[in-house]
């Protein structure tokens, strides 16, 4: 049996949506690194004592270090302002979905919805740093907007090139590289959105909705988000298949050699017998990881009928 067409636009709808704001999120990210070099070379580099075009080992130059502290505390803050906007946004569309997907696959709302669903939002949103629309201190998004690792990095750089003589093109070139990437390269800001927040609005959604699905007793899910080029073995065996909670809880343990795959496709891992690395690591928890990091799926959960519509095995036997 098909999916009902209403449950699976609704869920195509949020997943498309949730890949236009994290690929919006990420150019946003990708300016603001153009924006902190150019903070950089503004602030920094015209106000070093330079001979025969040589950085100077003088102390007005080793002052000039610490002015660098000002410089990317200012550009945090920015940077904090535009990238809390677009999460703030985005989390709440994805529960304003969420939620009408809800009221779509249940059988009868029942008068504790409301209360229900502002209870996991509250509480998913607690579990990212967020309280209202304020960063709490010590919560998760605030260790990641006040994390100082590319602000060290670049007074280490500053300072070599301070005591070394560096030729002051070269370090423009090497601040360049360093901040805004290269061909083969990602620039800070997008190597730290890569490792932090590039999973984070599909694990919000997970999250979210994992809490009301075990709130009103679903035992099963759609594995939904289409295939790619690229798509991990895991996904391409899973994608668009129905599967219970009890089965979820052994993926830990999953292996390629497990997997029942489209006529013609070509399994990528070279050991069938082992646990994909992608999935082997600490932390990975299958309702909130799925296929590990990257990965863009979700579950649709439904009715326990559609369920074994969908996959008679699983209907209990009278």
């Amino acid at each position: 049996m098909k999916t009902p067409k209403r449950i699976s636009d609704l869920l195509a709808k949020k997943q498309a949506y949730i890949d236009s704001q994290r690929n919006k999120l990420e150019s946003s990210v990708i300016k603001l690194q153009s924006e902190l070099f150019n903070s950089l070379i503004a602030d920094i580099v015209p106000e070093l004592d330079i001979k025969d075009g040589l950085i100077q080992d003088t102390p007005k130059n080793y002052k000039l270090i610490t002015q660098l502290d000002k410089t990317y505390k200012d550009f945090q803050s920015v940077s904090k302002g535009v990238v809390l906007s677009q999460i703030i946004t985005t989390t709440s569309k994805i529960v304003d979905l969420s939620n009408k997907y809800f009221t779509l696959v249940l059988s009868e709302v029942p008068d504790k919805f409301a209360k229900v669903v502002a209870d996991a939002n509250k509480l998913i949103n607690l579990q990212i740093g967020l309280e209202g629309d304020k960063v709490f201190k010590g919560g998760w998004l605030d260790s990641y907007f006040n994390s100082n690792t590319i602000g060290l990095d670049l007074k280490k750089l500053v300072s070599q090139a301070v005591t070394s003589n560096m030729d002051r093109k070269e370090l423009t070139t090497i601040l360049k590289d360093k901040i805004t990437g290269t061909p083969d390269y990602k620039g800070g800001l997008e190597r730290q959105f890569n490792m932090y927040t590039y999973d984070l609005y599909q694990q919000y959604d997970r999250a979210y909705n994992q809490m009301i699905g075990n709130e009103f007793g679903f035992n099963y899910f759609i594995y939904q988000g289409g295939i790619i080029e690229d798509s991990r073995d895991f996904c391409v065996c899973h994608n668009n298949k129905v599967w219970s909670v009890e089965e979820m809880k052994e993926w830990p343990t999953w292996t390629p050699s497990q997997g029942e795959y489209p006529a013609g496709y070509e399994v990528k891992a070279k050991d069938l017998y082992s646990v994909p690395s992608y999935m082997n690591y600490p932390g990975y928890d299958p309702g909130l990881n799925l296929g590990g990091y990257h990965c863009r799926h979700s579950q649709g959960w439904i009715s326990d009928e559609l369920a074994f519509e969908k996959r008679t095995e699983l209907k209990p036997k009278e």
